[in-house]
């Protein structure tokens, strides 16, 4: 009787504890099954919420920013901004790389502040 007293509550501890630590354990698989639908897969969240950066008003401003900085350029700078945008290059970097005069600086740096007016400290200047 007393063998009894101490292995069924040490059993039902055994199982509780044991339980509790595999429910708490993460798993760094996506596409594990937490029973139902009740998860969230982080695929399916990416397309429900797009990024700030790939709204359409988030486009329609880097074009008309981009169209403002091409009218300070000459053509082959043109040219040259619009292949490294192309390869993928961020727009300021490639402004950046382009050898721009003191005036073209001055100008691109004015519609970087005017566009841009939350980032402070960045200009073509200082990148």
């Amino acid at each position: 009787m007393i063998k009894k007293q101490i292995i069924l509550p040490t059993l039902l501890f055994a199982t509780i504890f044991i339980g509790g630590m595999t429910g708490c354990s993460s798993s760094k698989s996506p596409d594990v099954s937490q029973g139902g639908d009740s998860g969230t897969k982080v695929s399916d969240t990416s397309t429900t919420n797009p990024s700030p950066s790939n709204t359409p008003e988030r486009a329609q401003k880097r074009e008309a920013v981009r169209k403002q900085i091409e009218a300070v350029l000459t053509p082959d700078q043109v040219k040259e901004l619009s292949a490294k945008l192309q390869q993928g290059e961020k727009m300021r970097k490639a402004v950046l790389s382009l050898n721009l005069t003191p005036e073209q600086k001055t100008k691109i740096q004015e519609i970087f502040k005017t566009a841009y007016p939350h980032r402070k400290g960045q200009s073509p200047d200082n990148s």
